[in-house]
Order: C-alpha cells, then sequence, then structure tokens
C-alpha cells in the first residue's frame, strides 16, 4: 500500500458483519480485533443470533466504548439469515465479513478495500488468505498459500481459496446482484459451507480479487461449526451440486474435478467419524473420477490405521514420552508479510490449476470444451497424468 493511496480509501466506509451464537469465549478477541483495525471508517453490525450466554452483555460493554458498533437480537434462525440480517440493517458500500471466533490483522480492512476499491464496477470482491489458531489465539499453523484473482469461478469451486466466512469483503452492488447468504441448508440440517456458496454465487459474476497475505486467524476449536465433520462434508457436497446444476455451461472436466475435490473433503471427514458406509459413497465418486487416487487414498488409509494399532501397542510396553512444547505466537504477533506455506496435494497440483486457469481465461464453454479435448484423453490413458491429492 502506497502513501497516495491512503487518502482514497481512509474515509470509505465498510460495513463489518459479525453474526455470533453463545460466542462469549471468543467474541472479546475477536471484538477487540476489529476495534483495533487501521480503516476506522467501520459501521460494525453484531447480529446475536438467539444467544443464551454472555454474549450480548459483551457486545454491549464493546459498544458502549465505540459508537461505531450496533447490537442487532434475532431468534436463532443459523449463521447465513445472521448475516442476511446484518447486510439489510448496514449501509456502507463496501461489506466485511467476520465470524464471532475469528480474528482480523490491524490492517485486514485497510488492505482489502485498497485492493479492490480501485477497480472497476466488475470485479465485485477481495479475499484474503488465514493463518490456524488455537482456543487461545496461538498460531498452529499456516494456510494454504494457494490463491487466483480475475474470473475464478472454475478454479474457486475445486481449489476453495477463502477456506473460512472471515476472508470475503464484497461491493454492496454483488448483494444487489446475486442476494444474500442462503440460508436453506441450515434448514435442511446442513449448514456450514453458505460462505463457499455464496463466494461461488460472487464469482459466477463478478471477477475477485486476491490479497495474498495470511491476515484472518481461523479458529479451531470444538464447539465451532467447523468442528461437525458430518454436517460440513454433507454441506460442502451440496454446495457443490448446486453451483453445477446452476452453470450448464461447465465442462466435463471441471464437473468432474469439482465432485471429486468435494468427496476429497467428505471422505476424510467421513472416515475420521468412522462413516464407513458415507465414506465408501465418496470414495466410488472419487474412483468414477480417478482410480489411482481412490486406490491410493485406501491405500493411505489402511496404512495409517495400521501405524495407529502398532503405536497403541508399544505405548503399553514403553511410556509415552512427553510433547515437547512449541514454540507458538500469538496471531496479532506474526508478521502478515511472512509467506504462507502448503496447499498442494496430490490432488491439487500447479498442473490442475494452470489447466482450470486456462478455462477461466477462455471465459466461452465453446473454448472450454475445446480445452476439455486436450484435457481428458491423457486422463483416460495415462493415470500417471492424472492430477493426484
Amino acid at each position: 500500500m502506497t502513501a497516495m493511496e491512503m487518502p482514497t480509501t481512509s474515509r470509505i466506509p465498510v460495513a463489518v458483519i459479525i453474526p455470533a451464537y453463545n460466542a462469549s469465549p471468543y467474541l472479546a478477541h475477536t471484538l477487540q480485533s476489529v476495534s483495533d483495525q487501521t480503516h476506522k471508517a467501520l459501521e460494525i453490525v453484531i447480529i446475536d443470533d438467539g444467544s443464551t450466554d454472555d454474549t450480548v452483555s459483551i457486545c454491549r460493554r464493546f459498544a458502549a466504548d465505540d459508537p461505531r458498533i450496533r447490537i442487532l437480537s434475532t431468534e436463532n434462525r443459523g449463521v447465513a439469515a445472521a448475516r442476511n440480517t446484518g447486510i439489510e440493517a448496514s449501509k456502507s458500500d463496501y461489506i466485511a465479513f467476520l465470524d464471532a471466533d475469528d480474528l482480523w490483522h490491524p490492517t485486514y480492512v485497510e488492505r482489502l478495500l485498497a485492493a479492490l476499491h480501485p477497480l472497476p464496477d466488475a470485479w465485485g470482491a477481495v479475499y484474503a488468505l488465514h493463518r490456524f489458531i488455537d482456543t487461545e489465539g496461538y498460531c498452529t499453523r499456516s494456510g494454504s498459500s494457494l490463491n487466483a484473482r480475475d474470473s475464478i469461478l472454475n478454479r474457486h469451486l475445486v481449489f476453495r481459496f477463502v477456506g473460512n466466512g472471515s476472508g470475503f469483503m464484497v461491493r454492496r452492488a454483488v448483494v444487489d446482484k446475486i442476494g444474500g447468504y442462503d440460508p436453506s441448508y441450515a434448514s435442511r440440517g446442513i449448514g456450514g459451507c453458505e460462505d463457499f456458496d455464496f463466494e461461488l454465487r460472487t464469482a459466477e459474476h463478478f471477477k475477485i480479487e486476491t490479497v495474498p497475505l495470511g491476515l484472518v486467524g481461523y479458529r479451531s476449536h470444538s464447539a465451532a461449526m467447523s468442528s461437525d465433520r458430518s454436517r460440513m462434508a454433507r454441506s460442502l457436497l451440496a454446495v457443490t451440486e448446486r453451483c453445477i446444476a446452476r452453470n450448464p455451461q461447465l465442462p466435463a472436466f471441471v464437473v468432474g474435478c469439482a465432485r471429486a475435490s468435494a468427496h476429497l473433503y467428505a471422505f476424510s471427514k467421513f472416515a475420521a467419524l468412522k462413516d464407513w458406509s458415507s465414506a465408501a459413497t465418496s470414495l466410488k465418486h472419487i474412483y468414477h473420477h480417478s482410480p489411482m487416487l481412490a486406490s491410493g487414498i485406501l491405500a493411505r488409509l489402511i496404512l495409517t490405521k495400521a501405524d495407529r494399532a502398532k503405536r497403541r501397542a508399544l505405548s503399553k510396553i514403553w511410556p509415552a514420552r512427553q510433547k515437547k512444547q512449541k514454540n507458538l505466537r500469538k496471531f496479532e504477533e506474526i508478521d502478515p508479510l511472512l509467506p504462507l506455506v502448503g496447499g498442494w496435494s496430490r490432488f491439487r497440483t500447479k498442473t490442475l490449476l494452470s489447466r482450470l486457469s486456462e478455462i477461466d481465461r477462455s471465459g466461452e464453454c465453446s473454448t472450454a470444451t475445446s480445452l476439455l479435448g486436450r484435457y481428458v484423453a491423457p486422463e483416460r490413458s495415462s493415470t500417471v497424468k492424472h492430477p493426484k491429492v
């Protein structure tokens, strides 16, 4: 960010939408990260989604010292409906979303607004990357470093670059065009990936910018919505299928990759829960996309189980050594320019990203379909060249 850019964005109001349901353990830390933003022109809207703990009292304490904060209370309807309530109550032309247990780096809003505001109206949104934090706000590991910009529908459908509900900022024109978050997932008992659904619908109509820095602290804890593995798996599968249904022009190559990507995620969740029936269903979908990939996953599962059984047996003979304490740092202490690492896998390869980038750049179904002819044949004739997870 240059000194020339500062005056053009520093006075532009940005709405911050924070849905909160029984968020008292982490809410104060979250609200402090908003109050500490270097961009001060904020319209902070907190939606208490029928909480039964101290959520409201914490919000009131912060609101007493910060006139930018408004508190709205509703019956419990889920995170999508709560976000929509906040959107409707806000007035700013830019809207940022933050979950009540996550954190923002102090420069989050400043950096994202400076990236999005100068762009033409065809660019509707911007996102940042994240680092994982624990219950006390310490960084435990890097989030994915992978990102893409411009027209990213095909890439985002497969790679899911944002990865949480706290790293996305949009122009209000996006909401005017596509509507808000979809509450029907929660009503069907599969809420969890509404943020991904919203991002995909944005990508269907607008170009998207990226600020490829770890500016979001994504908290992992047992009470988080993402900890419900079965619901998250089913939610992602439903979001993926809805996007495919809305976009019949998607090349078969992209559809196959998107389903494989979603089922890879679902398989990992179902297997962790020992829901072998659901895991087997996802494995069948993966096998349809790539027999070699499915075989590798099954082999890795067997080896992992064998290794765990070995460790359990050995622990009965030799007492487990005390683990060394890791030298963790608080999220706000980490330099945002410190590079993120990881993201690539046997499925998410540079080759696959390059192929999807070419399809995104083509912008037309006819061109994408012609590209498909170059890609499908090698995958059927040689599994070695197929993208692996």
